[in-house]
Protein backbone atom coordinates (compact mmCIF):
# COMPACT_ATOMS: atom_id res chain seq x y z
CA UNK A 1 0.00 0.00 0.00
CA UNK A 2 1.27 3.46 -0.90
CA UNK A 3 0.87 6.34 1.55
CA UNK A 4 1.01 10.00 0.55
CA UNK A 5 1.84 12.35 3.42
CA UNK A 6 1.64 16.15 3.29
CA UNK A 7 3.67 17.89 5.96
CA UNK A 8 3.42 21.70 6.00
CA UNK A 9 6.08 24.26 6.68
CA UNK A 10 5.51 26.91 9.29
CA UNK A 11 5.96 30.58 9.92
CA UNK A 12 6.02 32.21 13.30
CA UNK A 13 3.81 35.27 13.32
CA UNK A 14 5.21 36.56 16.63
CA UNK A 15 7.21 35.15 19.53
CA UNK A 16 10.70 34.69 18.12
CA UNK A 17 13.48 33.13 20.20
CA UNK A 18 11.04 32.64 23.09
CA UNK A 19 10.43 28.91 22.80
CA UNK A 20 13.70 27.78 24.37
CA UNK A 21 12.90 29.85 27.46
CA UNK A 22 9.36 28.55 27.92
CA UNK A 23 7.75 31.74 26.65
CA UNK A 24 4.81 32.52 24.39
CA UNK A 25 4.72 32.18 20.61
CA UNK A 26 2.14 32.31 17.82
CA UNK A 27 3.11 30.16 14.84
CA UNK A 28 0.98 28.74 12.06
CA UNK A 29 1.38 25.88 9.64
CA UNK A 30 1.40 27.10 6.02
CA UNK A 31 0.21 25.75 2.69
CA UNK A 32 3.69 24.91 1.42
CA UNK A 33 4.42 21.23 1.93
CA UNK A 34 6.91 18.41 2.08
CA UNK A 35 5.27 15.54 0.18
CA UNK A 36 6.29 11.98 1.01
CA UNK A 37 5.01 9.18 -1.22
CA UNK A 38 6.15 5.83 0.17
CA UNK A 39 5.39 2.18 0.82
CA UNK A 40 6.61 -0.27 3.45
CA UNK A 41 9.95 -1.87 2.54
CA UNK A 42 12.63 -3.99 4.21
CA UNK A 43 15.11 -1.08 4.39
CA UNK A 44 14.86 2.70 3.99
CA UNK A 45 15.34 3.77 0.38
CA UNK A 46 14.39 7.36 -0.46
CA UNK A 47 14.83 9.72 -3.39
CA UNK A 48 14.90 13.47 -2.70
CA UNK A 49 13.72 15.56 -5.64
CA UNK A 50 15.28 18.68 -4.08
CA UNK A 51 18.73 17.14 -3.76
CA UNK A 52 18.24 14.85 -6.78
CA UNK A 53 19.75 11.86 -5.03
CA UNK A 54 18.87 8.43 -3.70
CA UNK A 55 19.98 7.51 -0.19
CA UNK A 56 19.40 4.34 1.79
CA UNK A 57 20.13 2.71 5.14
CA UNK A 58 19.07 -0.25 7.22
CA UNK A 59 16.99 1.07 10.12
CA UNK A 60 17.66 -2.05 12.19
CA UNK A 61 21.42 -1.42 12.23
CA UNK A 62 23.40 1.27 13.99
CA UNK A 63 22.47 4.70 12.65
CA UNK A 64 25.44 6.97 11.97
CA UNK A 65 25.22 10.63 11.00
CA UNK A 66 26.27 11.50 7.46
CA UNK A 67 25.95 15.28 7.47
CA UNK A 68 23.34 14.94 4.71
CA UNK A 69 19.56 15.32 4.51
CA UNK A 70 19.08 11.63 5.29
CA UNK A 71 20.15 12.39 8.90
CA UNK A 72 16.70 13.83 9.57
CA UNK A 73 15.18 10.52 8.51
CA UNK A 74 17.66 8.50 10.57
CA UNK A 75 16.99 10.71 13.58
CA UNK A 76 13.29 9.90 13.46
CA UNK A 77 14.00 6.18 13.30
CA UNK A 78 16.43 6.49 16.20
CA UNK A 79 13.94 8.17 18.56
CA UNK A 80 11.10 5.85 17.51
CA UNK A 81 13.24 2.77 18.19
CA UNK A 82 14.44 4.28 21.49
CA UNK A 83 10.76 4.39 22.51
CA UNK A 84 10.55 0.65 21.91
CA UNK A 85 8.34 0.99 18.82
CA UNK A 86 8.72 -1.47 15.98
CA UNK A 87 9.05 0.64 12.82
CA UNK A 88 10.20 -1.07 9.64
CA UNK A 89 11.59 0.36 6.42
CA UNK A 90 10.15 2.43 3.60
CA UNK A 91 10.70 3.08 -0.07
CA UNK A 92 9.59 6.29 -1.70
CA UNK A 93 10.09 9.85 -2.90
CA UNK A 94 10.37 13.14 -1.05
CA UNK A 95 9.13 16.14 -3.02
CA UNK A 96 6.88 19.14 -2.48
CA UNK A 97 6.84 22.92 -2.82
CA UNK A 98 8.27 23.86 0.60
CA UNK A 99 11.60 25.60 -0.08
CA UNK A 100 14.61 24.15 1.74
CA UNK A 101 16.76 26.47 3.86
CA UNK A 102 14.36 29.40 3.75
CA UNK A 103 13.49 29.57 7.44
CA UNK A 104 10.14 27.82 6.91
CA UNK A 105 11.09 24.71 8.91
CA UNK A 106 11.77 22.32 6.06
CA UNK A 107 13.75 20.08 8.42
CA UNK A 108 10.90 19.73 10.94
CA UNK A 109 8.48 19.25 8.06
CA UNK A 110 10.57 16.35 6.74
CA UNK A 111 10.90 14.77 10.19
CA UNK A 112 7.14 14.86 10.70
CA UNK A 113 6.44 13.51 7.21
CA UNK A 114 8.60 10.49 8.05
CA UNK A 115 7.04 10.12 11.49
CA UNK A 116 3.52 10.36 10.10
CA UNK A 117 4.30 7.63 7.56
CA UNK A 118 5.72 5.33 10.23
CA UNK A 119 2.77 6.03 12.51
CA UNK A 120 0.26 5.12 9.79
CA UNK A 121 2.08 2.32 7.97
CA UNK A 122 3.21 0.50 11.13
CA UNK A 123 0.21 1.38 13.34
CA UNK A 124 2.40 2.89 16.06
CA UNK A 125 -0.44 4.82 17.71
CA UNK A 126 1.63 7.94 18.42
CA UNK A 127 -0.62 10.80 19.67
CA UNK A 128 -0.24 14.30 18.26
CA UNK A 129 1.77 15.90 21.06
CA UNK A 130 4.12 12.92 21.17
CA UNK A 131 4.81 13.38 17.44
CA UNK A 132 6.02 16.93 18.05
CA UNK A 133 8.15 15.85 21.02
CA UNK A 134 9.75 12.96 19.11
CA UNK A 135 10.54 15.10 16.06
CA UNK A 136 12.18 17.73 18.28
CA UNK A 137 14.18 15.00 20.02
CA UNK A 138 15.39 13.68 16.65
CA UNK A 139 16.63 17.12 15.65
CA UNK A 140 18.21 17.92 19.02
CA UNK A 141 19.85 14.60 19.84
CA UNK A 142 20.63 12.98 16.50
CA UNK A 143 21.02 15.83 14.01
CA UNK A 144 22.46 18.09 16.72
CA UNK A 145 20.42 21.26 16.15
CA UNK A 146 19.40 22.89 19.46
CA UNK A 147 15.93 24.00 18.34
CA UNK A 148 12.91 24.47 20.58
CA UNK A 149 9.58 22.74 20.02
CA UNK A 150 7.79 25.57 18.20
CA UNK A 151 8.38 24.30 14.65
CA UNK A 152 7.33 20.72 15.29
CA UNK A 153 4.33 21.77 17.37
CA UNK A 154 3.03 24.10 14.66
CA UNK A 155 3.42 21.46 11.95
CA UNK A 156 1.50 18.87 14.00
CA UNK A 157 -1.25 21.13 15.38
CA UNK A 158 -1.78 23.44 12.40
CA UNK A 159 -5.37 24.43 11.60
CA UNK A 160 -6.64 25.99 8.40
CA UNK A 161 -7.24 29.77 8.67
CA UNK A 162 -5.93 29.87 12.27
CA UNK A 163 -2.75 30.78 14.08
CA UNK A 164 -1.75 28.86 17.22
CA UNK A 165 -1.20 30.84 20.39
CA UNK A 166 0.99 28.58 22.50
CA UNK A 167 2.67 28.49 25.87
CA UNK A 168 5.94 26.72 25.11
CA UNK A 169 6.48 25.82 28.77
CA UNK A 170 3.18 24.00 29.37
CA UNK A 171 2.37 23.31 25.69
CA UNK A 172 -1.14 24.60 26.28
CA UNK A 173 -2.51 26.29 23.18
CA UNK A 174 -5.51 27.94 21.60
CA UNK A 175 -6.47 28.62 17.99
CA UNK A 176 -6.76 32.25 16.94
CA UNK A 177 -8.72 33.00 13.74
CA UNK A 178 -6.86 35.00 11.10
CA UNK A 179 -9.02 37.80 9.68
CA UNK A 180 -10.13 37.11 6.11
CA UNK A 181 -8.83 40.39 4.73
CA UNK A 182 -5.23 39.70 5.82
CA UNK A 183 -2.76 38.59 3.18
CA UNK A 184 0.53 37.08 4.28
CA UNK A 185 3.71 37.25 2.20
CA UNK A 186 6.83 35.25 2.97
CA UNK A 187 9.69 37.11 1.30
CA UNK A 188 12.95 35.21 1.27
CA UNK A 189 16.05 37.37 1.22
CA UNK A 190 18.07 34.84 -0.78
CA UNK A 191 20.49 34.44 2.14
CA UNK A 192 20.59 30.81 3.22
CA UNK A 193 21.30 30.37 6.88
CA UNK A 194 21.96 27.43 9.16
CA UNK A 195 20.02 26.98 12.40
CA UNK A 196 23.00 25.24 13.94
CA UNK A 197 25.06 28.42 13.52
CA UNK A 198 27.09 29.36 16.56
CA UNK A 199 25.29 32.69 16.97
CA UNK A 200 21.97 30.94 17.62
CA UNK A 201 23.64 28.72 20.22
CA UNK A 202 25.22 31.74 21.92
CA UNK A 203 21.88 33.45 22.37
CA UNK A 204 20.22 30.34 23.65
CA UNK A 205 23.04 29.84 26.16
CA UNK A 206 22.71 33.41 27.47
CA UNK A 207 18.95 33.06 27.92
CA UNK A 208 19.27 29.70 29.68
CA UNK A 209 21.99 31.11 31.96
CA UNK A 210 19.72 34.04 32.81
CA UNK A 211 16.84 31.73 33.74
CA UNK A 212 19.13 29.67 35.96
CA UNK A 213 20.59 32.75 37.69
CA UNK A 214 17.11 34.10 38.39
CA UNK A 215 15.82 30.71 39.51
CA UNK A 216 12.95 30.76 37.00
CA UNK A 217 11.61 27.92 34.88
CA UNK A 218 10.18 30.19 32.19
CA UNK A 219 10.76 33.67 30.80
CA UNK A 220 7.04 34.32 31.47
CA UNK A 221 7.88 34.76 35.13
CA UNK A 222 10.58 37.39 34.61
CA UNK A 223 9.93 41.13 34.77
CA UNK A 224 11.97 44.29 34.23
CA UNK A 225 13.00 44.32 37.89
CA UNK A 226 14.47 40.84 37.55
CA UNK A 227 16.53 41.91 34.54
CA UNK A 228 18.46 44.37 36.71
CA UNK A 229 19.72 41.45 38.82
CA UNK A 230 21.56 39.84 35.91
CA UNK A 231 25.35 40.14 36.10
CA UNK A 232 26.32 41.43 32.62
CA UNK A 233 24.94 43.92 30.13
CA UNK A 234 24.67 41.26 27.43
CA UNK A 235 22.51 39.05 29.68
CA UNK A 236 20.29 42.06 30.43
CA UNK A 237 20.07 43.01 26.76
CA UNK A 238 19.11 39.54 25.50
CA UNK A 239 16.70 38.76 28.31
CA UNK A 240 15.09 42.18 28.06
CA UNK A 241 14.16 41.40 24.47
CA UNK A 242 12.64 38.04 25.47
CA UNK A 243 10.33 39.46 28.14
CA UNK A 244 9.16 42.24 25.80
CA UNK A 245 8.50 39.66 23.10
CA UNK A 246 6.36 37.59 25.46
CA UNK A 247 4.20 40.66 26.08
CA UNK A 248 3.97 41.33 22.34
CA UNK A 249 2.66 37.82 21.71
CA UNK A 250 -0.19 38.42 24.17
CA UNK A 251 -0.95 41.79 22.59
CA UNK A 252 -0.81 40.34 19.05
CA UNK A 253 -3.17 37.52 20.00
CA UNK A 254 -5.69 40.02 21.36
CA UNK A 255 -5.36 42.25 18.28
CA UNK A 256 -6.11 39.30 15.98
CA UNK A 257 -9.10 38.27 18.07
CA UNK A 258 -10.46 41.80 17.79
CA UNK A 259 -9.72 41.97 14.06
CA UNK A 260 -7.42 44.97 14.56
CA UNK A 261 -5.03 44.24 11.70
CA UNK A 262 -3.31 47.62 11.87
CA UNK A 263 -2.36 47.12 15.51
CA UNK A 264 -1.30 43.55 14.75
CA UNK A 265 1.00 44.78 11.98
CA UNK A 266 2.45 47.50 14.21
CA UNK A 267 3.31 44.90 16.86
CA UNK A 268 5.10 42.74 14.28
CA UNK A 269 7.22 45.63 13.05
CA UNK A 270 8.10 46.63 16.62
CA UNK A 271 9.19 43.03 17.23
CA UNK A 272 11.48 43.13 14.21
CA UNK A 273 13.38 46.20 15.35
CA UNK A 274 13.76 44.75 18.84
CA UNK A 275 15.14 41.55 17.27
CA UNK A 276 17.49 43.63 15.15
CA UNK A 277 18.79 46.00 17.82
CA UNK A 278 18.59 44.10 21.10
CA UNK A 279 18.78 40.43 20.07
CA UNK A 280 21.00 41.18 17.06
CA UNK A 281 19.80 38.40 14.78
CA UNK A 282 18.85 40.50 11.77
CA UNK A 283 20.96 41.80 8.88
CA UNK A 284 20.87 44.71 6.43
CA UNK A 285 18.84 42.79 3.88
CA UNK A 286 16.08 41.81 6.31
CA UNK A 287 15.97 45.35 7.74
CA UNK A 288 15.61 46.73 4.20
CA UNK A 289 12.69 44.38 3.49
CA UNK A 290 10.86 45.33 6.69
CA UNK A 291 11.40 49.06 6.21
CA UNK A 292 10.45 49.02 2.52
CA UNK A 293 7.36 46.85 3.08
CA UNK A 294 6.11 49.50 5.48
CA UNK A 295 6.79 52.26 2.95
CA UNK A 296 4.77 50.30 0.39
CA UNK A 297 1.70 50.16 2.63
CA UNK A 298 2.01 46.87 4.50
CA UNK A 299 0.44 46.71 7.97
CA UNK A 300 3.70 45.31 9.34
CA UNK A 301 6.64 43.00 8.75
CA UNK A 302 9.40 41.24 10.62
CA UNK A 303 11.97 38.50 10.24
CA UNK A 304 10.64 35.01 10.88
CA UNK A 305 12.69 32.10 12.12
CA UNK A 306 16.09 32.22 13.73
CA UNK A 307 17.32 35.16 11.70
CA UNK A 308 20.85 35.63 10.28
CA UNK A 309 19.26 35.69 6.83
CA UNK A 310 16.25 33.70 5.72
CA UNK A 311 12.85 35.31 5.34
CA UNK A 312 10.58 38.07 6.53
CA UNK A 313 6.81 37.85 6.84
CA UNK A 314 4.74 40.76 5.61
CA UNK A 315 1.15 41.37 6.68
CA UNK A 316 -0.94 43.45 4.29
CA UNK A 317 -4.41 43.93 2.93
CA UNK A 318 -5.17 40.86 0.82
CA UNK A 319 -5.82 43.00 -2.25
CA UNK A 320 -2.42 44.69 -2.00
CA UNK A 321 -0.10 41.71 -1.50
CA UNK A 322 0.64 41.24 -5.22
CA UNK A 323 1.50 44.88 -5.79
CA UNK A 324 3.62 45.13 -2.63
CA UNK A 325 5.52 41.92 -3.44
CA UNK A 326 6.37 42.91 -7.01
CA UNK A 327 7.58 46.36 -6.05
CA UNK A 328 9.56 45.04 -3.09
CA UNK A 329 11.17 42.42 -5.33
CA UNK A 330 12.32 45.08 -7.81
CA UNK A 331 13.65 47.44 -5.15
CA UNK A 332 15.49 44.66 -3.35
CA UNK A 333 17.16 43.45 -6.55
CA UNK A 334 18.47 46.96 -7.24
CA UNK A 335 20.25 47.11 -3.89
CA UNK A 336 21.38 43.54 -3.14
CA UNK A 337 23.03 40.79 -5.16
CA UNK A 338 20.94 37.93 -3.73
CA UNK A 339 18.17 36.13 -5.60
CA UNK A 340 14.99 36.74 -3.56
CA UNK A 341 11.80 34.73 -3.73
CA UNK A 342 8.36 35.36 -2.34
CA UNK A 343 5.31 33.27 -1.54
CA UNK A 344 1.72 34.05 -0.64
CA UNK A 345 0.76 31.76 2.22
CA UNK A 346 -2.31 30.80 4.21
CA UNK A 347 -2.71 28.94 7.48
CA UNK A 348 -2.88 25.21 6.84
CA UNK A 349 -3.95 22.05 8.60
CA UNK A 350 -1.16 20.04 10.20
CA UNK A 351 0.67 16.97 8.92
CA UNK A 352 -1.50 14.14 7.67
CA UNK A 353 -2.35 11.85 4.80
CA UNK A 354 -3.16 13.51 1.49
CA UNK A 355 -6.88 14.20 1.44
CA UNK A 356 -7.11 14.15 5.23
CA UNK A 357 -4.24 16.28 6.46
CA UNK A 358 -4.16 17.12 10.13
CA UNK A 359 -6.81 14.70 11.34
CA UNK A 360 -6.05 11.55 13.32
Amino acid sequence: MKYVVLSPGRINLIGEHTDYSGGYAMPMAINLYTRLEASKFEIVELFSEHFMEHMSFDPQKQLIKTGRWIDYVMGVYKVVHDEGMDAGGMKGTISGNLPVGSGLSSSASLELAILEFLNRAYSLGIPKLKKAVLAKKAENEFVGVPCGILDQFAIVFGKEDHAIFMDTETLEYEYVPIPEDIGIIVFHSGIRRSLSASEYSKRRKLVEESLAMLGKTSSKYINEGDIKKLPTEIHKKRMGYVIRENQRVLAARDALKEGDVELFGKILTEAHWDLAKEYEVSCGELDFLVRTAGELGAYGARLTGAGFGGAVIIIANKEKVGEISRELFMRYRKVFRWEPEYYFVKASDGVGLFGGAGHD
